[in-house]
């Protein structure tokens, strides 16, 4: 058993302290308390230093799905996120749509569309076409998550299905949503005995 043992030696002035050299003889052993006893002319008694046990690793915590089966809809926690007037998604809006793609996994029998919607400001025909648009950037995500294409179906609302008033920004920023509504579910079939 190897001990480890750190002799710090100083040397005290009469007006003050300064670091001293230091020379040491004496030969380390444990007595029967375990402490290391060192021999010579130097000889003082010390702990041994036991190491601690490293703490253990925390529990992973538990990640908080942000999205949902809820009646007729998969219900998300968060908005999908786009780059201002486009369809790209933005990566933040990632970890939120493989948990969509998880609750069609989840639930295999159902058929879901996802729409597309839009605030006020702009012309009807581009927030319709720009709400389409981000509803297929939505779909094409789930199916590179290997969502089967036939499961879903994507539709631009533009601008509408108002959920809240265009006429002010918090309004606004409610109207720009993505929504995932249950068009069908599946009935699961009952194997025949023969």
């Amino acid at each position: 058993m190897r001990t480890r043992i750190l002799v710090l030696c100083l040397g005290v002035a009469f007006l003050g302290t300064e670091l001293a050299g230091c020379s040491f003889s004496a030969s380390a052993s444990l007595n029967s308390d375990g402490k290391a006893v060192l021999k010579g002319k130097d000889a003082i008694a010390v702990a041994a230093a036991q190491p601690e046990a490293p703490p253990p690793p925390p529990k992973p915590k538990k990640k908080k799905k942000k999205a949902k089966l809820v009646g007729k809809k998969i219900e998300i926690t968060e908005k999908v996120m786009f780059d201002t007037g486009k369809a790209t998604i933005k990566a933040d809006s990632n970890e939120l749509l493989s948990d969509v793609g998880e609750v069609f996994k989840e639930h295999k029998n159902i058929k879901v569309r996802i729409e597309g919607h839009t605030d006020s400001v702009g012309s009807d025909r581009d927030n319709k076409k720009l709400s389409q648009e981000r509803a297929d950037a939505v779909k094409a995500f789930l199916v590179s998550l290997g969502i089967d294409e036939s499961r879903m179906e994507a539709e631009g609302f533009g601008e509408e299905r108002p959920i809240a008033d265009n006429d002010t920004d918090e309004g606004k920023e409610k109207n720009r949503r993505v929504e995932f509504n249950i068009v069908a579910e599946e009935k699961k079939k009952k194997k025949k005995n023969k």
